[in-house]
Parts: C-alpha cells; structure tokens; sequence
C-alpha cells in the first residue's frame, strides 16, 4: 500500500453520504496516510435541483465556514465554498477554479500538507491540482456522469471538462470497462479497476449472530432485495411488474432515495416495502433477510457504464443475483449473477435462483467477493501509482503524523 504520503481528493459526495468508491478507498489509505477529503461543492442552483436537500446544502454552507473536520483517523473532510452554478461551462468552470485553487490552496497548508498525491474524482473541476503542487496526479473515473439526464446537467461541456481532467492527470483509473474505452483517447496511461465488496461488513449476513431487524422480518414470503441509493438509474417500472406478477413474495428497497425518483407504483404495491436509509452497522441483517438481491437498473448510456457498487457486496453476503442487461456485468454472467433480459425472464430468473440456490453456491460467492475486496484495491492501484511517486526527500521515516499534530497547524 502507498503509504507516508498526504492525499488530496476531491470527491463528488459528501464524505457522509451513502459510501460509494471514494470513501471505501480513502478510509483505507488513511491507515498509512493523511487524507484531506474535498467535497462535492455547492452552488445556489443546488437548492432547486432535487438533488440534495435544502437541509443538506445549508449543512455544507455551514461547514465551509467552520473549516476541515475529522471524519476518520486521518482523514479530514471539507466543504468547499459556494460556486457558480453551471460549472460545467468553460468559463464558469475558470472562474470556479480559480476560487477553490485559492481556498484549496490554505486548506491544504493549514494541514501542513505537501508533496501531495491529488485523486481526483470529480470530472467538472478539472485545473485545481496546481493548487497542491503534487508529487503525482491522478483522475478516478467511476460514472460517465455527462449522460446523468438531469436537465441542468450539460453533456457536451461536461465531457470536454472530464476530457481536461483525463489530460492533465498522470495517471487515469476507471471503474469500468467502456469508461476505459471512451477515454482511452485523452491519456494512454489508464487501467481499468472495478468496484469491489466490504468484504469485512457484509460477510456478517451469514453468522448465525447477525440479527434481522424487526421491520423486514415480518415481511411474508420470499424477500426479494434491493439495495443501495435509490434514484434516477432505479427501474421502478420493472420492479413494479415484478412484484404484479408475484404478489406472494416481498419486495424490499433499503438505501438512500436520492434526487426526484417517482417510487409512486411501488408505493401502491402491498407487496413492496421501502425502508430508506439505515445505519451501516444494522445493513448485514436486512441483506440476511433477503432470498435474492437485484440490480435493477434502468439500461441507459449512463448504466452502460456503470459497475455497481452493489454487486460484490451482494456476493460477500452470499446472495444470488439477478440484474437487467448492463454491458459492464455480462461479463459476470453465470453461476453469481443471473440476468434478466426482458420483464419476464426477469421475474423467471428470480425464481431460478432461489430454485437453485444453496450453502454451497452461497460459499463460492463469498469467496469471489474476497478476491475482489476493497483492500485489495487500494493494493491494485497502489501498484500502478508507486512507480511513478518520487522519493519524499527527508520523510522516509517520518510517518503518518496524528491528528492532533494535523490539526495544531490550523
């Protein structure tokens, strides 16, 4: 693993938000390393987008004024300043750039960071690593986020913002096999490295010890999971179908409801039942209640590109699968994921896989999930990083200074 380094990254959510790619990889490099984590920025047109909560901006306005936090041992989270709304455009973008290269800029040297390695995973912003003067620059690419069809969202402008960012990195990793292959074009040094399981946390779906909540235990019949943010990419459509089809199983949807998604035909369902958010330490149980767990995403340019989160951790709780015909998992297709090509053989699949399933195949799904644990991917793209990284001059045996050390220098 990298280790004795400071890491700035600049991230497209909240550090407290549903965890996606770069927290589960920040909180691990942390273990030898300092992480400043930026996050996503607000603009006034935040408050009408549905995206986020008006709460939820107001939070981050008031944490921009109070500075970087301790989130994590090791890790200082951030909220930026106010920008301009439609950053995506170019000169919307330089001048916004300019503005969090200068706050960037303090927030780093009030950490006494230096000799920085910047992970980028925010396309829109490209043009702030000079603020940090890093050792080494990276572009984390982990959605093709111009084809989100939100009508603020600029396509074209975004894509030549994300190709600047591609450019001006030493070193492009993508979570996906077609967001290789599109940006291949702006820097020849990029690897593909998926998303991977919390081997670690959902794992505890199968100990005889792991509790299931009250309020998914009572559900009658077979329990058919989803799991995740719920938001534009669900297909409410076909789960909807789903359920009309099969009234004697129970439909579960437990994760974030993000953005203006319309849940309205399942909420009229019986046999759907949709808890929200949950704490991280009680999600081992609601995923031990289900039988088989989906990927049900509407199948789009933006799907097309996407690796779920969810798939391996569905696996490192030993549950079968079923997804809609995403290019990114037809590859995985076979004995732990079925998928479901049209609303009937959907439904079909289901039924095959809690027909088929067993002790046994749920063992062989905890063992693939192991291999592809987050652990093992910060060790997969360290070994891309480390041999480009200079020698720190006199920091060799500095180590992982404290927080409390970080945070005297404010």
């Amino acid at each position: 693993m990298i280790e004795r380094r400071d890491i700035v990254c600049v991230s497209f959510v909240t550090w407290d938000e549903h965890w996606g790619t770069p927290q589960q990889l920040m909180s691990r490099l942390a273990k030898r390393n300092r992480v400043l984590y930026v996050e996503q920025p607000m603009s006034p047109l935040s408050f009408l987008t549905g995206i986020r909560g008006r709460d939820v901006v107001m939070r981050q306005i008031r944490r921009w004024r109070t500075g970087p936090r301790v989130v994590a041992e090791n890790v200082w989270a951030c909220a930026p300043p106010l920008v301009l709304p439609f950053r995506t455009n170019k000169l919307v973008n330089a001048v916004n750039a300019a503005i969090l290269r200068r706050w960037l800029s303090r927030q780093a040297r009030q950490l006494g960071f230096n000799d920085v390695l910047y992970w980028n995973a925010q396309p829109s912003l490209p043009g702030l690593a000079r603020a940090v003067h890093p050792a080494l620059s990276l572009f984390h690419c982990v959605d093709d986020f111009s084809a989100i069809p939100h009508w603020w969202n600029q396509a074209d402008s975004l894509r030549a913002r994300e190709a600047e960012a591609c450019r001006e990195a030493d070193i492009v990793v993508c979570t996906a096999r077609k967001l290789v292959e599109s940006r291949r074009q702006f820097n020849g040094n990029i690897h593909f490295v998926p998303n991977a399981a919390n081997v670690e946390l959902f794992a505890k779906s199968s100990l005889p010890e792991t509790r299931v909540p009250d309020d998914i235990a009572r559900l009658p019949g077979k329990v058919i999971g989803i799991f995740g943010v719920i938001d534009f990419r669900t297909d409410v459509d076909l789960i909807a179908y789903a359920a009309r089809q099969r009234p004697d199983w129970s439909f579960a949807l437990v994760g974030l409801i993000k953005g203006d998604v319309d849940l309205s035909p399942l909420r009229a369902l019986r046999n759907v039942h949709i808890f929200g958010r949950k704490p991280e330490a009680d999600l081992p149980g609601y995923l031990k209640a289900m039988d088989v767990c989906l990927i049900a995403y509407v199948l789009s340019e933006y799907t097309h590109h996407v690796f779920p989160l969810k798939l391996y951790d569905y696996m490192a709780a030993g549950k079968p699968i079923v997804a809609t015909d995403m290019e990114e998992l037809r590859p995985i297709e076979g004995e732990h994921l079925a998928i479901g090509r049209t609303p009937d053989a959907f439904v079909a699949a289901i039924q095959e896989a809690m027909t088929h399933d067993s002790p046994e195949r749920a063992a062989a799904r905890q063992r693939e999930a192991a291999e592809q644990s987050w652990d093992r991917r910060v060790e997969q793209i360290s070994s891309i990083i480390e041999p480009m990284l200079r020698p720190r001059d006199g920091r060799a045996g500095a180590g992982v200074r404290t927080q409390a050390e970080g945070m005297a220098r404010n």
